[in-house]
């Protein structure tokens, strides 16, 4: 038989366990800083847009004119390799 004692210990064991790697994605989702994103080169950034994909319906779009993963400045109706359209998007 197991004694409360040893059930609190392992329950709270296990909470630790799982809070912590919760916690990991969090702190990944991090905004990242100009420096370390890809530059509009690496990125084959251009100022228009390749048929109809464009900055402003990308996944990676942030308003008004940033990028998660490619260095400011983003302009709207520009477009780069990494573009991956949201969901809907028109």
């Amino acid at each position: 038989m197991i004694s409360r004692r040893a059930l609190l210990e392992t329950t709270l064991t296990i909470a630790a366990a799982v809070s912590g790697r919760l916690a990991v994605p969090a702190r990944a989702q991090e905004a990242v800083s100009e420096s370390e994103k890809i530059t509009h080169a690496d990125a084959h950034y251009q100022l228009v847009p390749k048929g109809q994909q464009r900055c402003e319906i990308c996944l990676q779009f942030e308003p008004p004119g940033r990028c998660k993963i490619v260095q400011s400045p983003i302009y709207r109706k520009g477009w780069c390799q990494y573009f991956a359209a949201r969901e809907n998007a028109r």
